[in-house]
């Protein structure tokens, strides 16, 4: 129980936390010999491909997002078919999860799972954002589950926020979960945007290291 009891404490500082989440992610990310898995979090960093950046790029879909911290020290511009703008453009739209035209959304997904993975807890994403001009923009981000094997997706929650600041400015969404990622199935990350302007995401550099913090929190 004293263990438990440490291991939660630990997972709520990682997600309060700033640049603690990845210390205490490797800390107490560890598996039972069971189907379960210890409390404690997972903090999985937003990539562009390749990665590190090397230079500017078309607006890629599917990329990693994985515990490998960032270390670029340019930003470039991911999207040189939407804009010429450093960062990744997320045009205003219907902010639907089903969005599938280019420079409308951007997503990211885990590797597929060996075992299932439980999320259990207030899972938190820090992502680095701008607004393309006056108005504020809502930035809306959605967690699904993927089967590779049927292309399908399940919206396990959605989190939304204003975008407020012209700079890249860290924002923060939650969601609250219970749920579990079977066996073979890959965690999405996908980002839309509605509103009068547009979004500009910054990821994948030393000081702007975008991130999904995962909470699994052991049973009592």
């Amino acid at each position: 129980m004293l263990l438990r009891t440490l291991l939660a404490g630990a997972a709520l500082l990682a997600v309060l936390g700033g640049s603690a989440d990845a210390s205490l992610a490797r800390a107490t990310s560890t598996k039972t010999t069971t189907a379960s898995f210890t409390g404690g979090s997972w903090v999985l960093y937003l990539h562009n491909r390749p990665t590190p950046p090397v230079g500017n790029t078309t607006a890629q879909f599917a990329l990693a997002m994985d515990t490998t911290v960032p270390t670029a020290a340019l930003l470039n511009n991911y999207d040189t078919d939407c804009d010429a703008v450093a960062g990744r453009l997320i045009t205003r739209n219907t902010g639907l999860s089903s969005e599938a035209t280019v420079c409308r959304y951007a997503n990211w997904q885990t590797a597929a799972y060996g075992t299932a993975r439980a999320l259990n807890g207030t899972m938190t994403l820090r992502i680095y954002a701008a607004k393309s001009g006056a108005a504020n923009p809502t930035l809306i981000a959605f967690l699904r589950d993927f089967n590779p094997s049927t292309s399908g997706y399940t919206d396990l929650g959605s989190s939304s926020i204003a975008i407020t600041n012209l700079a890249q400015t860290q924002f923060t969404l939650t969601w609250s979960l219970n749920t579990s990622i079977p066996a073979t199935h890959k965690l999405e990350l996908k980002i839309v945007a509605t509103g009068t302007t547009n979004v500009l995401l910054a990821y994948d550099t030393s000081t702007q290291q975008s991130r999904l913090v995962l909470l699994q929190i052991p049973a009592t």
